[in-house]
């Protein structure tokens, strides 16, 4: 699974602490290929937390992520870190 840096957007959450939305390749649903909405802490190039919301392309994935509020931004972090058990 690859991310494409080109769909990434970098911001706070509540502590003051940064992270980035990116959106690293899914087979998602009826087997095509597509996207996920994963977060990491910014600058840490890891795989970091997958969210539940998928794109099917990553044309959408791009679009949504850089149009995402930072609330938005911030509750689907919240919900991928609860679902991940961090």
């Amino acid at each position: 699974m690859t991310a494409d840096s080109s769909i990434s957007e970098i911001f706070e959450d509540e502590t003051g602490a940064r992270w980035e939305a990116f959106a690293p390749e899914q087979t998602v649903a009826h087997g095509r290929q597509g996207a996920v909405l994963a977060f990491r802490p910014a600058g840490s190039g890891s795989e970091g937390v997958r969210s539940t919301v998928t794109f099917n392309s990553r044309e959408a994935a791009e679009l949504a992520i850089h149009t995402l509020s930072l609330r938005e931004l911030r509750r689907h972090l919240g919900l991928a870190r609860v679902a991940a058990g961090i």
